[in-house]
């Protein structure tokens, strides 16, 4: 059986979800020094203390320094730790590429479709279901 991941904003009905409740995260730029800023996070999921991150980036886009430099610290920490940098069209989740950050170091991009994406994800269920 599936996962659980409704939408639960109806934005015809309740306005733009982005204006009225994301957080602004810039309002914490000045807690921190130089220009370190806070990063969101477009999904993240535990499975037997594995976590899998990921990052949505526009077709053509890619990860700025800094957040590839924690990509590499947070997959440094722990073998338990994977980031997937995606490459596509966040409306019709329409996917060029993918980047994989394990063990400190981020791969090549890829070409991946959107259903070989799902696969990655669930061979890496398999994966950390059976070493977890």
């Amino acid at each position: 059986m599936g996962g659980y991941n409704p939408m639960r904003w109806d934005c015809a009905k309740n306005g733009c979800y982005n204006k009225k409740l994301r957080p602004r995260i810039e309002e914490f730029a000045d807690c921190f020094p130089g220009k370190i800023g806070m990063s969101d996070v477009d999904g993240v999921v535990e499975i037997s203390g594995h976590f899998l991150f990921l990052e949505w980036k526009a077709e053509g886009g890619s990860v700025s320094t800094g957040q590839r430099i924690m990509y590499e610290r947070l997959t440094a920490l722990s073998d338990k730790m994977t980031v997937i940098v995606v490459n596509g069209h966040p409306r019709t989740m329409e996917i060029k590429q993918v980047q994989v950050y394990r063990a400190g170091k981020g791969g090549p991009f890829e070409a991946c479709s959107f259903d070989e994406l799902k696969m990655r994800m669930k061979c890496w269920v398999a994966r950390v279901r059976s070493n977890g």
